[in-house]
């Protein structure tokens, strides 16, 4: 999870931050977390536009939606929440991993809050997860990771945050960069590790750092693999086997891109998230697979012996 992919220099530090307040591998804290709570339903929140033309990027929604998907197979019910121009893109995604999950359309840069109460009371949500949510710094601004605004084109997603705060709601944040809903929990990291943390370099000058504090953040090289990592722990604790290979994770990638993804990277409709092609994820999905597969079949406490 913390190995750095992107080459962007900062995951190392973020992922040493979150384990510090997890106590423990982040994977492994936010399935425990799950399956303690043995939720009725999750709902899942994602949504990065990305330059040069400000739609949807490639890291986020396929990671929501494996995570999703596990979710489903152990019984729970599950929403997921996007942008309004995105939800095709989700759409796309269920269709290639065949499962149903209502989407809830989201607004971008007006008040959610309204929005958000209808949802805890008609969903009757009590877990929330954010993944790749693009989150505000302390002056209410959303920034990309190069400290440009992008406020006018994401949802404010943290009155879901909020809302579930005032229920009791546990909240699970993963991402890749600081920026997102819920980092705020490790806020100092961000704006100590990460270029623009501090000092966002727009009018604002409040830097990329989002403060909005989730229970528990998950950070990892893409924010993929690192609902993957979730999604492959959460299957071994209950006892299953994960559905997710790499070939499948060629074909959703393929399907968002066809839907109107594109890379965050190159900007452009590629086989690529955050610049990583695809065949090094899929190879990463593969390598995690094998891994559960070995951890479910080896004897308790029997190490390598070669």
């Amino acid at each position: 999870m913390s190995v750095d992919l992107a080459f962007r220099g900062v995951i190392g530090k973020l992922y040493e931050a979150a384990r510090l307040h997890a106590g423990k591998p982040l994977s492994e804290a936010a399935s425990e977390a799950i399956v303690s709570r043995d939720p009725e339903h999750v709902m899942i929140v994602t949504g990065f536009k990305v330059l040069p033309t400000m739609v949807q990027e490639t890291d986020g929604p396929p990671g929501a939606l494996v995570l999703a998907k596990t979710l489903r197979c152990l019984g729970v019910d599950v929403s997921l929440g996007i942008e309004e121009e995105s939800v095709s893109i989700l759409e796309a995604g269920l269709e290639v991993l065949n499962i149903k999950c209502p989407i809830i359309p989201l607004p971008s840069n007006v008040d959610l809050s309204a929005l958000s109460r209808r949802a805890f009371e008609e969903k009757g949500i009590d877990l929330l997860i954010f993944v790749e949510k693009a989150g505000s710094n302390n002056n209410g601004v959303y920034h990309n990771m190069l400290g440009v605004d992008v406020t006018r084109y994401h949802a404010r997603a943290e009155a879901l945050l909020n809302e579930g705060r005032l229920r009791g709601c546990c909240v699970i944040s993963i991402g890749d960069g600081g920026n997102e809903v819920g980092f705020g929990l490790i806020k100092d990291a961000v704006e100590r590790h990460v270029s623009k943390g501090k000092d966002c370099g727009c009018p604002c000058r409040g830097g990329i750092a989002a403060c909005s504090k989730a229970d528990l953040v998950v950070t990892s090289s893409t924010s993929n693999i690192g609902c993957y990592a979730v999604s492959c722990a959460l299957s071994a604790l209950k006892g299953g086997s994960w559905f997710y290979r790499g070939d499948l994770e060629v074909k959703l990638i393929r399907a968002l891109i066809e839907a109107g993804a594109i890379d965050a990277m190159t900007g452009r409709e590629e086989m690529m998230v955050d610049g990583v092609p695809v065949e090094v994820t899929a190879s990463i999905v593969e390598l995690m697979n094998y891994m559960s597969v070995k951890a479910k079949s080896a004897p308790n406490n029997q190490g390598y012996r070669g």
